[in-house]
């Protein structure tokens, strides 16, 4: 097995304890043996359990289904979009806000990249803001590789934010879809009202 194919293994089996077990009941030893591998070999491709931390954006691509982007003339855009992102914070929300925590700070330590590195995912993403901007479902005329990376940002900026009120039971899911929305500018007739947050009223 090639060095990179084997650190994948590595990666994702351990992320898989993790979200069994938690990341503090996992040892070295337990991603070894649902490896098969031994502990010389782990240290050849992992530095420590704590540096699997900063793969955590890459992991995410085992999350995404391989049929999700097929779309036709009468999909929703926007809704396709929203899914996109949504994937990432789903993600986030299924590994708890102690393990997100702690791989926020990891990524900060040694930068392993987001999902905004992984090419296919970004290609898909751009073609479906282009065409929910062609069909009129998003109005605001920025690039689609401007509005993908505020996405990303948003996305990133409220899982932070979401550890912050370190509280699971909170919405993090209906918070990031208003931001996203609301940066896109999206017609409403396009928005699932499960994910639309009325306005505040304002205060006479």
């Amino acid at each position: 097995m090639r060095k990179k194919n084997l650190e994948q293994v590595i990666v994702q089996t351990a992320y898989r304890l993790f979200e069994e077990k938690g990341f503090e009941n996992v040892s070295v030893m337990d991603i070894c043996d649902a490896c098969d591998i031994t502990k010389p070999t782990f240290y050849k491709h992992v530095n420590s359990k704590e540096d699997l931390l900063s793969y955590f954006f890459q992991t995410m691509t085992s999350k995404i289904p391989e049929d999700w982007y097929k779309y036709s003339d009468e999909t929703n855009f926007w809704e396709k979009i929203r899914t996109g992102f949504c994937f990432f914070l789903e993600h986030v929300q299924s590994i708890g806000i102690d393990m997100y925590t702690a791989t926020f700070i990891a990524n900060l330590r040694s930068y392993k990249g987001t999902f905004e590195d992984i090419p296919s995912f970004k290609a898909e993403m751009l073609d479906l803001i282009r065409m929910g901007q062609e069909t009129g479902q998003i109005l605001n005329e920025s690039s689609p590789e401007e509005l993908y990376a505020c996405g990303v940002a948003l996305s990133i900026g409220y899982g932070g934010y979401w550890c912050f009120l370190n509280d699971p039971d909170h919405d993090l899911i209906l918070d990031f879809v208003n931001g996203l929305r609301n940066s896109f500018m999206v017609d409403l007739n396009y928005t699932d009202p499960r994910f639309y947050r009325q306005p505040a009223k304002e205060r006479p």
